[in-house]
């Protein structure tokens, strides 16, 4: 228990901070200006970290994926898989946000969040490009930074050995960033419920029944996708008799991943639920470490809540299936880059169209559903397993 309970120590943090200040802003919403400069000062740190820990950490994955190129076939083999789950999962969440109604009754005005309208080509072209190479390094160009590291480092990996130099320099850069991130996190607690009192205080105590609406719709739509559709994807993959030793051999692994709060650290009892299930033992070792990494469907699912919730929230009405799109975007960057929750919930805020300064917002959700997505991330990992083994034996 325990251990259990150190495994979850910065989740229940930061959920007792949120909790906290979400009091504070409801009870004595007159302390709510002497609260959010601490709010504002988490956030800018955050904002600054952010941007050095993405372009080392997505330039670096790049240099290791062009020089080994394993890491690109599987993912040739395996992205049909892939797209079905982002595809269903995404699709799962979008019909609940449709069914459910707004997530939030009570938000900000259009003018108070949203960024300058602009015409349809010029907001594409902004959305993956900026002009000049200094405003890559801005909080509101995180898809044009991403871009431009990934072409860096396919550079850095095809310049061989003169350019060695420069990604042992970025490997420096990468550990020393997410050292610093680390640091930094230990005060989300108090940033995020500072952030979050004086949320409350300006808009009023409706908001945490938003919270408590997206945390509810969440746990219902991950019992779906754990008892009934996961459970028809391997039905699918390996017929109606794998049923039994499906879910005997899947609980293992979820327990670790639920006791330890981390898909990762259950990826070895995946690998071995998936190949007692009946996938092939390669296939097994190399989908589940790259699903583990890439795939992140629980995550898929709760990103797009968080772009319905910020879309309320900022007074932009429901969303379009767009969302599908920008939810598997910032799963996908959440899992490839270490630490990348943050820089997910900041691409939303990008994507979506509004001030990266609403990352706060989405943040707090991703605080509220981290144990059901964490269950849900592990045993889908095993399920793309017995997927690609079903189409790498045709």
């Amino acid at each position: 228990m325990n251990s259990v309970l150190k495994n979850y120590a910065s989740t229940l943090a930061m959920l007792a901070g949120v909790v906290a200040g979400g009091l504070a802003g409801a009870l004595l919403p007159a302390l709510s200006p002497y609260l959010k400069p601490f709010g504002d000062i988490f956030l800018n740190l955050l904002f600054v970290l952010v941007i050095p820990m993405v372009f080392c950490s997505i330039t670096l994955s790049f240099c290791r994926l062009r020089s080994g190129g394993r890491l690109g076939a599987l993912l040739l083999r395996t992205g049909m898989v892939f797209g079905l789950i982002w595809l269903l999962y995404g699709s799962a969440a979008y019909l609940t946000v449709l069914l459910s109604g707004p997530l939030s009754s009570a938000g900000l005005s259009v003018a108070d969040a949203v960024l300058p309208a602009q015409r349809r080509a010029d907001a594409l072209v902004s959305a993956f490009s900026v002009p000049d190479f200094p405003q890559l390094f801005s909080k509101y160009s995180i898809l044009p930074l991403m871009i431009f590291s990934a072409l860096f480092g396919a550079g850095i990996s095809a310049a061989g050995q003169k350019g060695a130099p420069m990604a042992k320099a970025l490997e420096a850069g990468n550990e020393s960033v997410m050292r610093a991130m680390d640091f930094l996190m230990k005060a989300a607690p108090v940033g995020l419920g500072c952030y979050f009192a004086d949320s409350v205080a300006s808009i009023g105590p409706d908001v945490l029944g938003g919270y408590l609406k997206v945390f509810v719709l969440y746990c219902l739509l991950a019992l779906l996708l754990f008892a009934v559709v996961n459970p028809a994807l391997v039905m699918f993959a390996r017929g109606k008799s794998v049923l039994g030793p499906f879910w005997r051999h899947i609980i293992p692994p979820s327990l670790t991943a639920l006791a330890t709060a981390s898909s990762s650290v259950a990826m070895p009892g995946n690998i071995e639920a998936a190949r007692r299930i009946g996938a092939d033992e390669s296939v097994a070792g190399a989908v589940v470490p790259l699903s583990t990494n890439l795939l992140k469907a629980g995550s898929v699912a709760g990103a797009v809540l968080k772009v319905a919730f910020l879309m309320a929230f900022c007074g932009l009405g429901v969303p379009t299936p767009a969302c599908i799109g920008i939810a598997v975007l910032a799963a996908v960057v959440s899992g490839a880059v270490a630490n990348g929750g943050v820089t997910g919930d900041l691409l939303i805020c990008s994507l979506v169209g509004v001030e990266p300064s609403m990352v706060g917002v989405v943040m707090i959700i991703g605080t509220i559903i981290d144990i059901p997505a964490t269950l849900l991330n592990s045993q889908t990992n095993v399920v793309a397993a017995l997927l690609a083994d079903k189409y790498a034996s045709k």
